[in-house]
């Protein structure tokens, strides 16, 4: 209060009331002050209240949702760490760039809309497909919220993702899984790289018994104790290289036999997973045991007494017995053909019954393949004279070639294809015999020029009892096994077998085996 107006106070209201005045003023002045404090402190607390309140929300949604921020222009300048976490890029990495240059897979239209949206000051939500660092991708919805200056236009875009992969493969997958559900085999789908379960069907939750259990918390190891990761990543390489469309194998799970179908599918949501169809065959092993009981009890059977009328009738047709007139000795002559064409039905029966049920020891000796051609053309002469063919080995074949195998199954292989050529090529033919090395893995051919095979045949020229039924092929008919001989000793061999031919102009098989390297060569 000035000194003028104090006076002019004190003057009108006399000394004491004056003072009086004064002093309520004062007090008046500091309760607004104190007042004026309290309201500042208790309005300072709010505000921290609310700063812990975002901080709080701030790191519930960095717990549950992945969160970046942009600039108008698009580049990133925020990630939290969910995201980086989630696509495997850090924060670095990620600065300064275009989501869409990295992780983003955005339609350009969809792009356009969400922009125009957003310079709008409204907020954009859709779906969109992130792609991890390793090359899987996930599902997300996404939430687009602006941040506009002071000016109104648009400054900053805070992007939430939330991952939907789940609720979007069950979306799509529904009729599917009704489908599978309704299915008598085990249906198992999981992820490439962890091999984490996304789906079981009815048939696989019963036989796991984890009808009540979240399997997909869960990973494909835990479905058996037998369960080799290594194996597993090993049968399903050439699947993953693109090599093959489906792997199929046999397998033990919860001590029943079975058979897996595996394949990759990427129809869903556009990450490889692999679909594992499991089929029980307790009961075709069952049938399968039986049969091979069956028939080797009966080739054993027939064996034994058809050897002993072979020997008795080259007794008779030798003369042993006495003089044989001609017309008698011709109905012998065609009874021996026919007993041992049946000895030879008999031992192929046998030789595959083995072959089928791994009876047969499959050995696993260097085998030089130039000295096994030479010795099976040695040894096929007879074949050779009897239809009046000549074997012969092309030119050049590749002398120290070696696989890791054993020899007289590949005998075997060859004796029977050079039959093969020899019986359906005319006389006076050339059968040829070829070796190529072809890198990781050595060639046998087998070509002859004779009448070929029909183009109806080819298709099922491997299945047992299979022959071409032209006029020409059945005067030269064989037992129909040799060929599913030649494929089940290959393939024990880890090789393929095939074949191209033109009816009327010959025929030519291929073998491929897998070639022994230096070390497997010593160390058999």
């Amino acid at each position: 209060m000035s000194q003028g107006s104090e006076s002019y106070l004190v003057s009108l209201l006399g000394p004491a009331t004056a003072g009086a005045v004064v002093s309520l003023a004062i007090l008046l002045m500091i309760g607004l002050l104190a007042r004026s404090a309290l309201g500042h402190r208790r309005q300072l607390r709010k505000i921290r209240e609310q700063e812990d309140d975002l901080a709080l929300q701030r790191k519930a949604v960095d717990m549950h949702a992945m969160v970046k921020i942009t600039g108008v222009d698009g580049r990133i300048l925020y990630a939290n760490d969910n995201l980086i976490q989630t696509i495997g890029y850090s924060v670095e990495e990620l600065r300064g760039r275009y989501a869409s240059d990295v992780f983003l897979d955005e339609d350009p239209r969809i792009a356009a809309e969400m922009w125009e949206t957003l310079r709008r000051g409204d907020a954009w939500t859709g779906d969109n497909k992130l792609r991890r660092r390793h090359g899987t991708a996930i599902w997300v919805k996404t939430t687009a919220i602006p941040k506009m200056g002071r000016n109104g236009t648009l400054d900053k875009v805070i992007t939430v993702y939330t991952d939907i992969t789940d609720a979007k493969l069950r979306q799509q997958e529904g009729p599917l899984r009704a489908m599978f559900d309704r299915l008598q085999d085990e249906v198992y789908i999981f992820s490439v790289d962890d091999l984490r379960l996304h789906y079981l069907n009815k048939r696989a939750r019963a036989s796991l018994g984890w009808e009540r259990l979240n399997y997909r918390s869960h990973f494909l190891s835990e479905t058996t104790s037998t369960f080799d990761e290594a194996r597993f990543r090993e049968r399903v390489a050439p699947l993953l290289a693109g090599e093959v469309e489906a792997v199929i194998y046999e397998s033990s799970l919860s001590g029943r036999p079975v058979e897996i179908n595996l394949q990759l599918d990427e129809s869903v949501v556009g990450e490889p997973r692999f679909v594992a169809v499991v089929r029980d065959i307790s009961q075709r092993k069952q049938v399968e045991q039986a049969r091979a009981a069956f028939v080797a009890t009966v080739t054993h059977e027939l064996r034994a007494p058809m050897t002993s009328i072979k020997g008795a009738m080259k007794l008779v047709a030798s003369g042993a017995t006495g003089p044989i007139p001609d017309k008698p000795a011709q109905m012998i002559d065609l009874a021996l053909r026919n007993v041992d064409r049946l000895l030879l039905l008999i031992n192929d029966l046998l030789d595959l019954e083995k072959l089928d049920n791994a009876q047969t020891e499959i050995r696993r000796d260097p085998v030089n393949l130039a000295e096994l051609i030479d010795d099976a053309i040695a040894h096929n002469m007879g074949y050779a004279q009897e239809y009046g063919v000549t074997f012969t080995a092309l030119p050049a074949m590749p002398s120290t070639l070696q696989i890791v195998g054993d020899r007289d199954r590949l005998m075997q292989v060859l004796t029977n294809l050079m039959s093969n050529a020899a019986k359906f090529s005319e006389v006076g033919g050339v059968v040829e015999v070829g070796l190529e090395d072809r890198g990781d893995e050595a060639r046998i051919t087998v070509t002859d020029h004779g009448i070929g095979i029909p183009e109806e045949a080819q298709s099922r020229l491997f299945e047992r009892f299979v022959q071409a039924e032209t006029a020409e092929h059945k005067k030269r008919k064989g037992t129909g096994l040799g060929l599913s001989i030649v494929k089940s000793i290959v393939e024990r061999h880890g090789g393929r077998v095939d074949f191209f031919s033109i009816p009327g102009e010959g025929t030519t098989f291929v073998i491929d085996l897998p070639k022994a390297s230096d070390e497997m060569s010593r160390a058999a």
